[in-house]
């Protein structure tokens, strides 16, 4: 989207408002389970209380206060059979994400 208003009410939204926070490990990488899932959750950007259970989250299972929250805004949670569909949309050519697809043709963009 070019840009965060809505025109025809001429209300601002911002584009990304919603997003995924990831606990990011000392080490810099996101942390993980053994099958490469990565501890997250969806929210409102800087949203604290998901920032909260995140990092408590994160601390229960590491056992370590070393790492902190990060937001990946716009992004979303997908399972891992979609996270295969959409792995073989990229190898096709398309846009991963078919529900990027649906927006770009319900907004025009």
């Amino acid at each position: 989207m070019t840009s965060d208003m809505i025109k025809s009410k001429k209300i601002w939204v911002p584009e990304r408002a919603f997003g995924v926070c990831i606990w990011i490990m000392a080490d810099g990488l996101p942390l993980t389970d053994g099958d490469g899932n990565v501890l997250s959750a969806e929210g409102l950007v800087q949203d604290e209380a998901i920032e909260k259970r995140v990092a408590e989250a994160a601390k229960y299972w590491t056992g370590s206060d070393e790492g902190y929250v990060r937001w990946v805004p716009g992004a979303r949670k997908i399972s891992a059979s979609e996270r295969d569909d959409q792995a073989e949309r990229l190898s096709e050519g398309l846009v991963a994400d078919p529900y990027e697809d649906f927006l770009d043709n319900f907004f025009g963009r």
